[in-house]
C-alpha cells in the first residue's frame, strides 16, 4: 500500500504550482491588456487609401525647434489618380476615412493637406506635429515623441519606408534600433513588403538624441537624454530593484549569522566547513600560480578580475543585455567572497562597504533594463527574472561567502 506524501512535499508542490500559476496569469494580463498597436503613418498602408497599389512611405522634416512636417505619399491605380485630380472632395474624403484608427499622431496632427500628382500617380498628404523633440542642455537635442517605455504602447510600421530628417548641420549621435542613418537622415524599413503590419521595425523605445557635428554636440546630445529620460529610469529602477535587494539584503543577513563553526561563531553542518576548505584550496593554488597573498584585496581581484573576463566574453557572444544580466550576477555574487573575509576579520567598515556593493548588482541590472511600460510588465520582470536572478546570486554568494571566510583564518 502507498503511503500518503509528507505535508512538508505537499507544501513545496502547492508552492512550485502556485508559482507557475502566478507566472501565467501575469502573461495572460499582459497580452490582454495590450492595446493594439500604433501606426507610424497613419494613410501609408495598402488598403488605407481607396484605390492604393501598394504602401506608401513617410518622411519627416524636423526643423530648428524641434517641430516637423509630415509627408506621406501612397501610389494609386490610375481610375482613383483621376478622380482625385477632378474632385477635391473626394481626395479629402478618401484621406480622412482611410486615416488609421490607431495612429501615433492622429491626435498631434495640423494642417493637414492632401494633393495628387497625377503623373507618378501618388496621393501626397502633409501635415504638421509640433514638439517632436526638445533641447535640454546647449545645442543638444532629443526627438522623444515615438519614446512609449514607460506604457504598453507598441508601433506597426505600416508603411514601406519611414524616414527622418534632421535639420541641416545636425546629426545623429546615436543609432536607434533598426534604423540606417546616412547624412542627418535615419531610414526604417520593413523586412517583407508583403506584410501589411511589421511590428519589430520600429521598437517601442526609438529615440533619436542629436546635435550639431563634433564632439560638443554629441556630448549635448546625450546630456540632454540623461536629463529627459533620468527621472523616468530612475522611478522604475527603483521599484524593479525592490525584490532583488530585499532578496540580497537577506542573503547578507544570513552570511554575517552564519559562519563556518568555530571561534564560538554558528557552524552546525560540516558542510559549510568542508565547502569552505575546497575553496581555500583553489584560491591558494591559483594564488600560488599568479604569485599572490591570499588577502581581502587578493579576493576583490581575483573575483571582480574574473567576473569582468565573464561579461565581456558574455557581451561579445550573446550581446549587451545577456552581458548586463552576467555583469550584474557577478557584481552581486563576488563581493560576497571579500565580504566574508571582512567578516570573519571583524572589520566593520569593509562589511558595510562590501554590502552595499553586493546591492549595486541588483540596481544595475534593473537600471539597464528600465523603463518597464506598465505595472503589469514590471511584475513579469519582477517575477520571472529579478526575482530567480538575485535567489541565485544570494546563494552563490553565501558559499563564496563561506571561502572568504576561511581564507581570512588561515
Amino acid at each position: 500500500m502507498r503511503s500518503l506524501p509528507s505535508p512538508a512535499v505537499v507544501a513545496r508542490s502547492a508552492l512550485a504550482l502556485s508559482f507557475v500559476a502566478l507566472c501565467c496569469l501575469t502573461a495572460v494580463s499582459l497580452v490582454a491588456a495590450a492595446p493594439p498597436p500604433l501606426s507610424i503613418c497613419g494613410v501609408c498602408g495598402p488598403d488605407s487609401i481607396d484605390g492604393a497599389t501598394g504602401s506608401g512611405t513617410l518622411d519627416i522634416h524636423v526643423d530648428e525647434t524641434g517641430d516637423s512636417r509630415w509627408v506621406a505619399r501612397v501610389p494609386v491605380n490610375n481610375t482613383a489618380a483621376e478622380t482625385y485630380r477632378t474632385n477635391t472632395t473626394a481626395l479629402e474624403t478618401a484621406v480622412e476615412d482611410g486615416w488609421h484608427r490607431y495612429d501615433v499622431a492622429a491626435d498631434d496632427a495640423r494642417d493637414i493637406t492632401p494633393s495628387i500628382d497625377p503623373e507618378s500617380q501618388t496621393v501626397r498628404v502633409n501635415y504638421t506635429v509640433p514638439g517632436v523633440a526638445s533641447s535640454a542642455v546647449g545645442d543638444g537635442w532629443v526627438l522623444d515623441y515615438f519614446y512609449a517605455g514607460d506604457t504598453s504602447d507598441r508601433y506597426d510600421l505600416v508603411a514601406e519606408r519611414v524616414s527622418i530628417h534632421l535639420p541641416d548641420g545636425y546629426a545623429a549621435t546615436n543609432s536607434p534600433s533598426g534604423s540606417a542613418a546616412e547624412d542627418g537622415t535615419l531610414t526604417w524599413t520593413r523586412e517583407s513588403a508583403a506584410d501589411e503590419f511589421a511590428t519589430d521595425e520600429f521598437s517601442s523605445r526609438t529615440y533619436v538624441t542629436y546635435g550639431p557635428a563634433g564632439v560638443a554636440g554629441t556630448l549635448a546630445s546625450w546630456s540632454g537624454a540623461a536629463v529627459t529620460f533620468g527621472p523616468l529610469v530612475t522611478v522604475h529602477a527603483a521599484r524593479a530593484g525592490v525584490v532583488p535587494v530585499v532578496v540580497l539584503g537577506f542573503a547578507i543577513g544570513t552570511t554575517r549569522r552564519f559562519g563556518i563553526g568555530g571561534n564560538g561563531r554558528v557552524g552546525r553542518f560540516d558542510a559549510r566547513r568542508s565547502i569552505s576548505a575546497r575553496g581555500y584550496t583553489a584560491i591558494e593554488t591559483g594564488c600560488a600560480a599568479l604569485g599572490l597573498s591570499p588577502g581581502r584585496r587578493t579576493l576583490s581581484l581575483l573575483a571582480f578580475g574574473a567576473g569582468a573576463v565573464l561579461t565581456v566574453g558574455t557581451w561579445v557572444a550573446f550581446g549587451f543585455p545577456n552581458a548586463v544580466l552576467v555583469g550584474s550576477f557577478v557584481l552581486a555574487a563576488a563581493t560576497f567572497l571579500p565580504l566574508g573575509h571582512a567578516l570573519e576579520r571583524g572589520d566593520t567598515a569593509a562589511v558595510w562597504a562590501y554590502s552595499a556593493l553586493a546591492v549595486l548588482g541588483p540596481l544595475a541590472a534593473a537600471t539597464a533594463f528600465a523603463p518597464y511600460g506598465s505595472s503589469l510588465s514590471l511584475l513579469y520582470v519582477g517575477v520571472l527574472l529579478f526575482l530567480p536572478w538575485s535567489l541565485g546570486a544570494g546563494l552563490v554568494g553565501y558559499v563564496l561567502s563561506l571561502i572568504g571566510r576561511r581564507v581570512a583564518t588561515e
